[in-house]
């Protein structure tokens, strides 16, 4: 068993490694942190093994001081000795509140490799999800990863850095991408289009710091095709160029700078203009700018007006007995966007038309498919109802239709999304007279869940705060220790 001892022996051993090779190279604390884009203070933090922020900071300062992979092996050892720790301690308050997990659940995991809850475990039989407390011994299909919390260390002033040191990653590659300090060894189309993918299932898998982390390669590949492609092949590397500014917009929009999100999806809107036959790119790239947008103070009628004219644009396409899968996805995508706006504007008639409009695309989908990397089908519109219902002050609402509602169906990559489930209906349970106890059942859920959707999503954040204000130990004991993981005072 891994004790707090274990973990903070190696928080002070990575502190003095990185402090030894700073001396040994003749730094003093500020003029490393200058370079790391850090403050001095946070530095002597880390140095000391009170902090150890995320990834992105030990391989720059791995790179800054010629440690030569030291320092993040370093780092990664102590990541996966916190997961197991922080695994250990899920297990725990697992057995604590629900029971025991079944034995035979656990015997298939480890027969496989796979531990309960994580990635690629995909024989579960179909469960239903509740939003009441779950029952004793139950997994639900929303959980799909271990809880790893890879975007910020312990305290409110790590969880800030580390959320503005990615989005100052994000601004560097966007507004001013650096040029190669050497010349770029061409990927094939092929290799491109899969790191672009890989790109968007790490943002659907929550992972949002090695999103980041895989961004700045793959722009710079894509914009190499762009230049070095021609005919059928060029227009592949163009979409592929947009689709990696998708996925740039979708990070932005998470981390909480929709103008820098905006800029992104204007960039993708701007180069799948060039190629306007495919109308599920043009559709993906408008919800794009539709959401940046949204998430702007002020910008709802903005955004309105995107997101109609991007649905006139593919209405045309409705009732095409030859529509594919893409354009009925980015169509529904977009028809979901228009919901949740109406629901802004405080229109129930207008949500509940675009929520018809969207079940009735959803249909003709058939399935629950990622297309474009929308996540669109019959179970997102339901998941889309609940959230409306959970914004616009109808807690019963959506907490009855989560206890209809059925996740199994989802493809695996949708991770963030099984999450946004259970903080949609943590906020309507926390509305409800006596749930606070639900409510922090499914804050913890959607934390074993995907861990960075949970700490830097803003609503979320102010939820906890307000569930701390009026907190009772004996029925909600897991709400502090939630509370420290995202950095949020008590």
């Amino acid at each position: 068993m891994i004790d707090r001892q274990d973990l903070q022996q190696a928080r002070d051993d990575l502190g003095r490694k990185l402090a030894a090779l700073r001396r040994s190279r003749g730094l003093i604390q500020e003029a490393l942190a200058r370079q790391v884009h850090t403050t001095r203070s946070t530095l002597g933090m880390v140095e000391r093994g009170r902090q150890v922020v995320d990834r992105i900071f030990w391989l720059q300062c791995d790179t800054l001081l010629d440690a030569q992979g030291e320092l993040l092996a370093a780092y990664d050892a102590y990541r996966h000795l916190q997961s197991r720790f922080q695994a250990q301690q899920a297990e725990a308050a697992q057995r604590a509140r629900w029971g025991a997990v079944p034995e035979a659940v656990m015997a298939a995991g480890e027969a496989t490799g796979e531990r309960y809850g994580e990635v690629g475990d995909n024989r579960r039989p179909p469960d239903r999800f509740h939003g009441e407390r779950p029952e004793a011994g139950r997994t639900t299909r929303t959980g799909q990863v271990s809880v790893v919390n890879a975007v910020a260390g312990r305290g409110e002033e790590a969880d800030h850095d580390a959320r503005s040191r990615l989005l100052a990653e994000l601004r560097r590659h966007l507004l001013a991408p650096a040029a190669p300090k050497q010349p770029v060894e061409p990927l094939t189309l092929s290799e491109v289009r899969q790191r672009v993918a890989h790109l968007h299932s790490l943002y659907q898998r929550g992972n949002y710091a090695e999103a980041v982390r895989a961004l700045p390669d793959t722009f710079e590949q894509a914009n190499l095709l762009t230049r070095t492609c021609t005919g059928t092949q060029r227009a592949l590397a163009v979409g592929s160029l947009a689709a990696a500014n998708l996925a740039a917009a979708k990070l932005t929009v998470k981390l909480g700078d929709p103008s820098l999100a905006w800029v992104a999806a204007d960039r993708a809107a701007r180069v799948a203009a060039e190629q306007a036959e495919d109308v599920a790119l043009v559709a993906a790239a408008a919800f794009s700018v539709g959401t940046a947008l949204l998430a702007m103070p002020d910008r709802v009628g903005d955004a309105e007006e995107v997101v109609l004219a991007a649905l006139d644009g593919v209405t045309d396409t409705r009732d095409s007995a030859s529509t594919g899968p893409r354009v009925l996805s980015a169509h529904g995508a977009l028809t979901l966007l228009a919901a949740l706006i109406a629901a802004r504007q405080a229109q129930p008639a207008a949500v509940e038309r675009h929520l018809d409009d969207a079940n009735a695309l959803a249909r003709r989908l058939g399935a629950d498919r990622n297309d474009l990397w929308t996540g669109f089908g019959p179970t997102n519109v339901m998941i889309h109802r609940i959230s409306i219902a959970a914004r616009t002050d109808q807690p019963q609402l959506a907490i009855h239709l989560g206890e209809q509602l059925d996740t199994s169906s989802l493809p695996a990559a949708l991770v963030s999304r099984r999450a946004r489930v259970h903080l949609d209906l943590a906020a309507a349970y926390a509305c409800s007279p006596g749930n606070d106890p639900a409510a922090v059942l499914h804050l913890l859920e959607a934390e074993r869940i995907a861990p960075q959707t949970v700490h830097v999503h803003g609503r979320t954040r102010h939820l906890i705060g307000d569930l701390l204000t009026r907190e009772r130990r004996a029925v909600t004991p897991g709400l502090r220790a939630l509370a420290e993981r995202a950095g949020i005072a008590a």
